[in-house]
């Protein structure tokens, strides 16, 4: 408080001593009883004071609850009558039995708590969050508010808590898309090569001229006392690789479907990778798009993550910077990997994904099954689909929206559908149908 309070109290206290006014002596020191609370707190009400969120789990799949806990802990002997925490989400986010207040950017949202811990207190409060919206989402920062009892004086100080929760993007069964249960790609067809599969040793034999060095078995080697070299198995795995489309040259009266067909391409493109590993292919992903959300140079492990700012003019042959490439895997991990990417994945002024395929068309396996899940079609995209099927593989195309496509001799089309189709598909996670995915 200012200095002239305690001046005009004193004041006060000493006339009152000198007329023996005995309402006015404990008046005055009423009030300076007050004015020395009101110093303590203001000066001490935020020391020794912290706040902390905790999630249930980092990482949740789309219609998922999770839980979100405020933890504020008082460590020190002064109890606190007020401390409001005005704590930053996002609007995306559905906080059960709460009304947030609206941040101006639209795009947060603020719950604010109110809490009065007494001396050396912990109080927790939770909050059941449903996740239905992919990506990243970011909490924080926290602004802590407190003061005296009367309210005259409050301080505040904000918390540079940042933390973020992924959201993976939701996986529905193909025939909620529209594409057969059973064979929605065609057939398997087997490569018109069998191709060795280094992991695999079946035998040995004599070297020949030609035989590479890491074909050569050194032990048996040294056994016989002459080169020898390892006889692979054939591969047997069939490859299934996704190239999603994530074209952002859009207009401004088309900002919103955009939106909704992009969301619908990388549920299209997680649920077929989703079916895909179930089935037993080994499966890739290449996106001309990038991955939000990454921290300090962080890069997904298991991919090649071209970052914007880096982008640069590849020599010919190479993959574009700018693209989202993880090769052909099967396992667990590789699952996690692609459906981590899809969930962070956002649309880039980068390479067109016609480029991105002329550029990786060397590199896949013989006789893989390329899906291409787009919202927009052009002349070079179909020519880059023939080149794909002129090199051996497989070519279908799943159109997001209403791209009108004739028949193509050799590619397989399907049309998934549009806005519609999406709602529907909240819709079933809002209504608890549809089920969230184990990630």
């Amino acid at each position: 408080m200012k200095r002239g309070w305690y001046a005009l109290a004193l004041i006060l206290l000493v006339l009152s001593l000198f007329f023996r006014q005995m309402v006015l002596i404990i008046g005055c020191s009423l009030l300076l009883v007050v004015l020395l609370l009101i110093d303590i707190w203001s000066t001490f009400c935020l020391t020794n004071l912290s706040y902390r969120r905790c999630f249930s789990q980092r990482r949740a799949s789309f219609g998922e609850e999770i839980l979100l806990t405020q933890v504020l802990e008082n460590a020190k002997l002064l109890p606190l009558p007020w401390v409001e925490v005005s704590d930053r989400v996002p609007l995306a986010l559905v906080f059960r039995g709460l009304s947030p207040h609206l941040v101006p950017d639209g795009r947060r949202v603020i719950i604010e708590s109110l809490f009065s811990p007494r001396w050396y207190e912990r109080i927790t409060r939770s909050y059941r969050v449903r996740c239905l919206a992919r990506g990243v989402h970011a909490f924080g920062p926290a602004l802590l508010r407190s003061g005296d009892l009367f309210g005259f004086v409050s301080r505040q100080q904000e918390l540079d808590d940042r933390e973020q929760l992924l959201v993976y993007p939701p996986i529905v069964p193909l025939t909620q898309l529209g594409l057969e249960a059973r064979h929605p790609f065609g057939g398997r067809r087997m490569p018109q090569r069998l191709l060795e599969d280094p992991t695999r040793v079946g035998g040995i034999r004599d070297y020949r001229p030609g035989d590479e060095l890491r074909r050569v078995h050194w032990k048996a080697t040294a056994r016989v006392r002459r080169l020898q070299s390892k006889i692979y198995d054939a591969s047997a795995t069939h490859t299934l690789v996704l190239f999603l489309n994530m074209s952002s040259h859009l207009s401004a009266h088309e900002l919103e479907p955009a939106q909704e067909l992009k969301e619908l391409a990388i549920c299209v493109a997680a649920s077929v990778a989703d079916w895909a590993f179930k089935a037993g292919y080994a499966v890739g992903l290449y996106c001309n798009g990038m991955l939000s959300g990454l921290e300090g140079g962080e890069v997904l492990p298991g991919g090649v993550v071209g970052q914007p700012e880096q982008r640069q003019r590849e020599p010919r042959g190479q993959p574009p910077a700018s693209i989202i490439r993880f090769p052909p895997a099967s396992g667990a991990r590789q699952r996690q990997r692609i459906l981590e990417a899809l969930a962070r994945a956002e649309p880039y002024y980068g390479e067109p994904i016609e480029a991105v395929i002329g550029a990786e068309r060397a590199r896949l396996p013989f006789g893989s099954t390329a899906i291409l899940v787009t919202s927009t079609v052009n002349e070079a995209l179909l020519m880059a689909l023939k080149r794909l099927q002129s090199a051996g593989h497989s070519p279908c195309l799943l159109c997001v929206g209403q791209v009108p496509i004739a028949r193509m001799p050799g590619i397989l089309v399907q049309h998934i559908g549009g806005a519609g189709t999406w709602r529907a598909i909240l819709d079933s996670f809002e209504q608890g149908r549809g089920a969230p995915s184990s990630a």
